[in-house]
């Protein structure tokens, strides 16, 4: 049996030092099961180092598997070898993406040791700006949006882009480094700005210079891509980041409990590795919530049940609630009538759409408004013509459980 803890001194004494950390694309004390994706990387590094291109990668996957932990730890990689970097994540305002990439750019040496490099960033900022101004005639200074967006700003912001990556992938070739741009919610920005890149990763690929996207994004990310340029599909090699193994999930456990010094039981870990579906966000979840129930070592299969309710109300508030809260109630309504089609645990993870139309006794020509605006709020996303899944895993049973209100404040309306 777990120990009781009692004292508020031990209480926060044990939260200290819990070695779990779930949240939104912070680092776990152990990165399992994406050992490919690092090799991968690897490889991609190496490659640049002998003067040898490749593609850019997009991975693709559900909410919750770890995407933005892996983008990290793939720039960290790069950083390791002194390579340039920028990692921004796409927010859908033109304007703003726009600013956060030159910002990011303006700093791109700072973790690159060859000095030839770093002599030559400033001399192409400059360059830039001199021949923008020569053209543009008006400069291009870049600005958050408070107003409305013209064509020219558009069109300025894009040529700006496209000189500095120019630039300073040439700068990069020459000092046998590559220039790696990290792309979060890659799915997020807008045509223009996605297209802008997706173009330079072509046209940089063709001069045979060392630059790459890698990008990051909800399991509709490949066709929006391709949407924005039919010729993406060949630029990019597409690799989809899904739930771990369970030999994967029992080492993601147990390895961040031995880091601080203990261990669970066979029956605590079988237990939680079926809690967590193999989903990386959930060992994080289900990992914090076990560890905080016991004093004792091995962490028994006691403490592990005791703290599946705290495991499920951070999971709720910190994947479902705040989605949930993002629909109107007609969006409600319609996410309602899928969670009653999908039943994960009989791995039912879709529906027809024409299913959820009768579910809601409604022609389905009626609903596609509302069915788009729920895939632009990333709620929903189609695996295939005709069919919708919903982007977070656990969201049907989340609908199940809470029956949560239609009519709640919501955060942005479709």
């Amino acid at each position: 049996m777990s120990e009781s803890i009692e004292s508020p001194v031990e209480i926060t004494l044990l939260r200290a030092m819990n070695p779990f950390s779930p949240g939104a694309g912070r680092q776990p004390a152990a990165l399992v099961g994406r050992q490919r994706e690092l090799e991968q990387m690897d490889l991609l590094l190496a490659r640049t180092k002998a003067k040898r291109t490749s593609q850019g990668i997009i991975y693709r996957g559900l909410r919750g598997v770890g995407k933005t932990v892996l983008l990290i730890r793939l720039q960290e990689m790069a950083r390791n070898m002194h390579m340039p970097t920028v990692r921004i994540e796409a927010t859908g305002n033109e304007i703003d993406d726009y600013v956060d990439l030159f910002q990011e750019l303006a700093k791109v040496s700072k973790d690159v040791h060859d000095s030839k490099f770093r002599l030559q960033v400033p001399k192409i900022f400059s360059d830039v700006r001199s021949m923008s101004i020569n053209i543009l005639g008006n400069g291009i200074t870049i600005a958050r949006d408070n107003g409305a967006k013209t064509e020219e700003t558009y069109n300025s912001n894009a040529y700006q882009l496209e000189l500095l990556i120019e630039g300073l992938a040439r700068a990069a070739q020459e000092s046998d480094l590559g220039l790696f741009v990290f792309v979060d919610e890659f799915q997020e920005m807008s045509p223009g700005l996605m297209g802008t890149l997706i173009t330079l990763q072509h046209r940089m690929g063709q001069e045979n210079l060392p630059f790459y996207i890698i990008g990051a994004g909800l399991p509709d990310l490949p066709r929006a891509l391709t949407k924005c340029r039919s010729y993406a599909e060949r630029l990019f090699e597409y690799r989809e980041v899904g739930r771990v193994s369970y030999e994967d999930a029992e080492q993601g456990f147990q390895s961040t409990v031995e880091k601080g010094g203990r261990r669970f039981t066979d029956e605590a870990l079988a237990r939680l590795v079926k809690d967590s579906q193999g989903y990386p966000y959930f060992i994080q979840a289900y990992g914090e919530a076990a560890w905080n129930k016991s004093a004792v070592s091995p962490i028994p299969l006691e403490a592990v049940e005791e703290g599946e309710a705290d495991a499920r109300a951070s999971l709720d508030e910190g994947l479902y609630a705040s989605r949930w809260q993002r629909a109107t109630p007609a969006g409600r309504t319609y996410l309602a009538a899928m969670a009653s089609l999908i039943d994960e645990m009989d791995g039912i993870d879709n529906c027809g759409t024409g299913e959820v139309a009768e579910a809601m006794k409604r022609d389905s020509r009626g609903l596609s408004k509302i069915q788009g605006k729920l895939i632009e709020l990333g709620l929903i996303y189609s695996p295939e013509r005709g069919k919708i899944a919903f982007t977070v895993p656990g969201m049907a049973s989340f609908i199940h459980r809470m029956d949560p209100s239609l009519e709640q404040v919501y955060d942005k309306q479709i």
